[in-house]
Order: structure tokens, then sequence, then C-alpha cells
């Protein structure tokens, strides 16, 4: 792999980033794919590229793509060291062991941490195509529709994440400082109309394996039970439903809802009326649907990104799965035997 090649890559991202996003990640993958498989072959040159690279993706505000990078980077350095190859690497950003410790977020004010989830959020939740939604509804598909699982998958690693943080903690202590951070950051959610990692948390700490080894005080009972009233899936999110019609852009709306919707409309109805006409209600109803995500996406945040939070979520991808997280619940707190 020559530095020439590399060095095209981070060019030609250079030129789609002001014309085409899609393109332009399509580089950085690409990029990172081959920084994956070179250990053997880093050389110094390459490793000044791939770090101009890491900083120029800080600079333009593109974090997941920078951290991506530069974690393949550490990581490919750290494996060319381990085996005595004469290279060396400084990182584009300082990560400090605290920046990456639980106990971070119990430092940042949770409005701060509120408002680094939901420019993430945003940023996906602004690439969605609305054609991309209703081929998902259709047959989900990271082919049809790439930003429409990223999406959903985002949300996924957010509750899986949050609930992982809780059930991590050793002592009693801090997993009520955990939880009590989350619900607080959940509120904060609330406030700035995002409806999808607030629900994403919302779940989270609703988990059965999460409740069971938290108490709480009265107050944050009320607070869950107030969140609980407004994302009640009872009478069709009837709660939810009015808060998204009343809220005032920006907001990120909670997909789940939409795919709900739309899964019943386009499944359950049919496309023409026994008459043969088209059937335009069936249309109409699609088309309300998916102008609430396309309003949504209509008016951006303004959210300047703090690299020391975005740093300490490393992009949500450390949590454990549903089976882990059941056997670390009763770990911490044993079922009773039957008599």
């Amino acid at each position: 792999v020559s530095t020439q090649s590399t060095g095209k890559c981070m060019q030609r991202y250079q030129y789609f980033a002001k014309t085409n996003t899609k393109l332009a990640e399509t580089c950085v993958k690409l990029f990172n794919d081959v920084l994956s498989n070179v250990w053997m072959y880093l050389t110094k040159p390459m490793i000044d590229i791939a770090t101009e690279f890491v900083k120029l993706l800080f600079e333009d505000k593109q974090m997941s793509l920078a951290l991506t990078l530069q974690n393949t980077l550490l990581t490919q350095f750290q494996y060319c060291r381990e085996h005595k190859c004469d290279v060396t690497y400084s990182p584009a950003t300082s990560i400090s062991s605290e920046q990456l410790n639980w106990t971070f977020l119990l430092k940042v004010k949770p409005r701060d941490i509120a408002l680094q989830m939901t420019q993430i959020d945003f940023e996906k939740f602004s690439k969605i195509k609305l054609c991309e939604i209703l081929k998902y509804v259709k047959a989900p598909s990271e082919t049809t529709s790439p930003n429409m699982c990223s999406f959903v998958n985002h949300f996924n690693s957010v509750s899986f994440w949050a609930s992982s943080l809780v059930l991590r903690r050793e002592t009693k202590d801090e997993r009520q400082r955990v939880y009590r951070r989350l619900l607080s950051v959940m509120e904060h959610l609330i406030k700035l109309n995002n409806f999808s990692s607030a629900f994403a948390l919302f779940a989270a700490l609703c988990k059965t394996a999460v409740r069971r080894v938290v108490n709480l005080s009265s107050k944050q009972e009320k607070i869950l039970d107030t969140s609980q009233t407004l994302m009640d899936s009872s009478e069709s999110y009837k709660n939810l439903r009015s808060a998204l019609k009343s809220a005032t852009p920006p907001l990120i709306a909670y997909l789940g809802l939409c795919m709900a919707d739309l899964t019943f409309l386009i499944h359950g109805n049919p496309d023409q009326l026994e008459s043969g006409h088209v059937n335009f209600t069936k249309r109409h109803l699609t088309y309300t649907f998916m102008n609430v995500v396309r309003t949504s996406q209509a008016v951006p945040y303004n959210i300047a990104p703090r690299d020391d939070i975005i740093t300490f979520f490393n992009n949500f991808s450390d949590y454990m799965e549903e089976e882990e997280m059941w056997q670390r619940s009763e770990q911490i707190k044993p079922r009773k035997k039957r008599s």
C-alpha cells in the first residue's frame, strides 16, 4: 500500500466534503479499512497522513469518524510496536484516562451531556432520506436504507450503553449516582425535544435488570413517572404524539412511533381500492407521517461540539448484551430461591 494511495483518499475526502457527504464518508471508511490491514507496512509518512486526516475530521466536526480513525491508528501503532517496528505516533487529540472513566459522567453537567448526545443524534437523523424510511418499513436492509439502519443501531447502542453504565458499577452508591445522573440527562433531552435519545435512556433506566438493583428517592420516582406518562404506549402513544405535535423545532422525532404507524398503514391497507382506483387516503396518511420526519430534519441544532464528552461516549460502543446484563444484575442482587 503506497503513501500516495492513502494521500489520495484524504484529498478525495476534502473534495467530496463540499459536494457529496456520502462519498466523503466513504473515503474515510476506505482509508480506515486500509489502515486496519497494513500494520506490517506502516511507515512514518503514512502515520503523518493518517494523523493529518484525523485532525481534518475534527476540524470539520466529524467527531465520530475522527475518533474511529484515530482508534484504528492507535490500535495499529500498538500492534506495530509490539512487533518492534520502528514507528512512533502521537494522537491528534489528547484522550485522558479520566475522560474514558465512568466518573467523568458525574463531573460534567447533565445538560452538557444531553447537548452532545443531541448533536450526534441530529447528525445521524438529518442524513436519513424519506425513501429510506419507506424501504426500511417494507424490508430492513443496510443496502437500501443505510442511514436509517445506522440511526436504529445508534438508538439501541445508546440504550444498552446507559444500562451498562449502571450495571457495571461495583457499589450500591456508585449505581445510584450513575442512575440519578442519567435520569437528569433524560430530563434535559426531553427539554431539548430530543425524543429519540430520551426514549433510549428511558428504556435503559426502566429495564428490569437495572431497576431491580437501584433505589430511588420519591423525587426521582416522580421524574420517572412523569417520563413514563410521556412515553406511555397506551392509546397509541397519545401523550408522545401530543408532545411531538406541540414541540417547536429543532427536534428529533422518535422514529419507533413513525415506524409503527407506517408499518400498519403500508402493510394493512391496499394500494388500490376494490373499484380499481388509487387509494389516495393511504397516500395522504403516508405523507402525513413522513412529513413529521421532514419538518424535524429541516431545522438543525446549533450546538458546539465538546471533544471531551464525545470521547467519553466512545461511539456508545462499550456495552453489555441483554443476557450479560441479566447475569450481572443477578450477581449484584441474587434472586430469592423458591422454597
